[in-house]
Formats: C-alpha cells, structure tokens, sequence
C-alpha cells in the first residue's frame, strides 16, 4: 500500500513510519524540515512541505492508497519544545487540507491521531480526567476538536485514534482500544504501541468510521 505519513518528524510520526516501512507498505514522510530526519528508513520518499499549504498537500497525495496524519502542535521532546506553536491551529486546518485532497485525488482511507479528552472521549475520562486535560491544554483540545469534527463530516474511510497520555518507553505489546474505553488522568499509552496500531488498522474495515480511545 502507498502510505503517506503527515508529521513525520514528530515523536509519533516517526514511528509510524517506521513500522510502516517494516510492515511492507510503500513510504512518502510529509515533513516542514527534511534535516529533522536524522534517519530515514530506507526506501522511504520525503517531501518537503507545509501542511497548512493546501498546495503542498494536495501534490504530496497524489498516487497515495492511504494517510496517517500525526500532525502536532506541542512537542514535548526537550529538543523540539522550540518548535510549539501552541497558537497555531495545524491540526484541524492541516486536516482539513488533506481532507480536500484527498477528495480530489480519490484517496479513500485516513487514520488520525487525536487524543483522548476530544468529542465524547471527555465523557469516559474518569474523577474529572477530561476537565483537567481541558484547564492544561485548552488551545490544543480546541484544535482537535475542529479536526475531529472535519474527518467526521468527510465521505472517507476514516478512523480516529485517541491516546492517553503518550510516553516515550518501550512498547508494551498490549494496547487496550474502544470507542467508549474508560480512562483517568494517570492513564497512560506507549507511542510505539500507538504508532504501531495505526498502521496495522490501515486496512481494517471495522475500524473504519470510528474514534478509538487507547491505553496501555
């Protein structure tokens, strides 16, 4: 499967790529800084470019069977923090360009990293889970509620993720998933088992057209 891989650079999306490559599917990272990628599978197409660009987008997509969008706004490795745009609303107007193109190009299937505490997620987090991750990180909830709302509105095969949590440790192997999957401010989710459940629902039709919540 052609496979392109919208923030490719960040925590999650560099690990979606990784195992995408490893699970055979044919590779093109989207990314704002090519010399972020400090390694690059091999095989793997890069592309240079903006996600709030519709242009850019549209011409990345071409020739494409399916998007993982793992676009971001708040990097947490110490590292990249210079690199928040916490103003910024890449998420939802990034989705809604790939979205657009995706409709142009006849691109049917879409996998988006959300997070828990979005739509009715904010109702299964438990002892006031959803309110505290809303107080913290207002802007950014409001930026995935918007891109939520775009992927759901869409006519495509989408499937929405949406972590806990996410930490840097090692994979777990067992990853807990549902669309109405309690949750809890101590909640956590391994990126590594996150990135690998986005690319091995690409072509799972039962997900299709749902928000998953996720835990470890």
């Amino acid at each position: 499967m052609n496979i392109i891989v919208f923030g490719a650079t960040g925590a999650s999306g560099r690990l979606v790529v990784e195992f995408a490559v490893a699970a055979g599917h044919t590779v093109t990272a989207f990314v704002r800084d090519a010399r972020r990628l400090t390694v690059i599978e091999s095989g793997v197409r890069v592309v240079e470019g903006d996600a709030m660009d519709q242009a850019s987008v549209a011409s990345a997509l071409r020739g494409q069977d399916a998007v993982i969008c793992a676009l971001g706004t708040m990097p947490e490795a110490k590292e990249d923090k210079a690199r928040r745009q916490p103003a910024v609303p890449v998420c939802s107007v990034g989705t809604r360009n790939i979205l657009t193109a995706m409709e142009s190009c006849g691109c049917r299937r879409l996998v988006v990293e959300s997070s828990a505490c979005v739509g009715d997620s904010y109702s299964t987090g438990i002892l006031g889970a959803g309110f505290i991750v809303r107080l913290a990180l207002r802007q950014v909830m409001e930026d995935k509620e918007l891109q939520e709302a775009a992927t759901m509105a869409s006519g495509c095969n989408w499937t929405i993720v949406r972590p806990v949590k996410l930490t840097n440790a090692p994979a777990k192997g067992i990853l807990k998933s549902g669309v109405d999957l309690s949750w809890n401010i101590a909640s956590s989710a391994t990126r590594a088992d996150v990135a690998h459940y986005m690319v091995r629902i690409l072509d799972d039709d039962g997900t299709f057209r749902k928000a998953i919540t996720l835990k470890n």
